[in-house]
């Protein structure tokens, strides 16, 4: 089992400073941590958003601040050695493919080829509008998004053609580190989905609202990739575990630690935490890197 870091929203922690939060990122690879991630909104609108609190419960208050993701994990990049960089999740299809290789191939090299990307298409067509992008079909070309980063993370000349967008002959470096960048798809389960992932990506990153039938998605994930010729032990998993709670509402980390280990046991591998929605202090967060780190003993080969 790994465990990640997830820090979205952590500069609450440091009265609503950023840097700090760098600062965090290199103790969590001194520590052990395994990945640093955050998250990805260009922004809202209002109404968009009131619904998906009600409707969702999303958690993020309209004016909480979305770092961008790529620039964020760069500085990151710089300060850490180790540990794997991913967002859960980018929102791909708001970027043109050229532009978003470049991004990753770019951090990839910063980093050494430590660049494990989660990618999703996002809910918000406010989102689309505001870059021009077309919000149908969104999640087709998903496909043809990664399809063209790996050609251009691979080839000099490039040439792709896809549905809405194409290239030929086109050079763009440098290339990423790693031979094959891993990219998960923060998708929601279904059979049509995994066959998404299964085709073009490495991987699942779960949305938390979708953990209710985890250990049957995972088999189905399993089994997509079977379908496809490939290793069906071979997808990354990743989860993001919520803190349980006392009756009282303090955070139960037995309890929170048993939960993250019941997910891997039913097949996650990696399990993330979010620093800022465990409420800890500033002064606490080495003890509750630890804690985390501490998980990997207890877990199951």
């Amino acid at each position: 089992m790994q465990v990640g870091l997830n820090v979205l929203e952590a500069e609450k922690l440091f009265g609503g400073a950023i840097r700090p939060v760098i600062e965090l990122a290199a103790l969590a690879d001194r520590t052990g941590v395994d990945l640093i991630s955050t998250g990805d909104h260009l922004g809202f609108n209002a109404t968009a958003h009131a619904e998906r609190v009600s409707a969702h419960g999303f958690p993020f208050a309209l004016d909480q601040p979305w770092y961008e993701p790529v620039s964020l994990l760069s500085a990151v990049a710089a300060v850490t050695e180790r540990t794997r960089l991913g967002v859960s999740v980018l929102i791909a299809t708001v970027r043109p493919p050229a532009l978003l290789a470049k991004q990753l191939a770019t951090l990839d090299a910063l980093s050494g080829g430590r660049v494990s990307i989660g990618l999703g298409v996002g809910w918000q067509e406010a989102e689309y509008n505001a870059v021009g992008m077309p919000f149908d079909a969104r999640f087709g070309r998903m496909e043809d998004t990664v399809r063209a980063c790996r050609e251009l993370w691979t080839r000099a000349p490039a040439t792709f053609t896809g549905r809405e967008f194409a290239f030929e002959d086109f050079h763009s470096l440098p290339f990423p580190v790693q031979e094959r960048v891993p990219v998960l798809f923060g998708f929601g389960p279904s059979k049509r989905n995994f066959g998404r992932i299964a085709r073009v990506a490495d991987g699942w990153t779960v949305n938390p609202t979708d953990m209710a039938s985890f250990p049957q998605d995972v088999a189905l994930l399993r089994e997509c990739f079977a379908e496809h010729g490939r290793d069906p032990l071979s997808p990354r998993i990743q989860v993001s575990v919520t803190p349980e709670r006392t009756v009282g509402g303090e955070v139960d980390l037995d309890a929170t630690g048993e939960q993250a280990l019941r997910w891997h046991d039913a097949g996650a591998t990696v399990v993330v935490f979010r620093p800022a929605a465990f409420q800890t202090a500033a002064e606490d967060l080495p003890e509750l890197l630890d804690w985390m780190v501490g998980l990997k003993s207890n877990a199951s080969a």
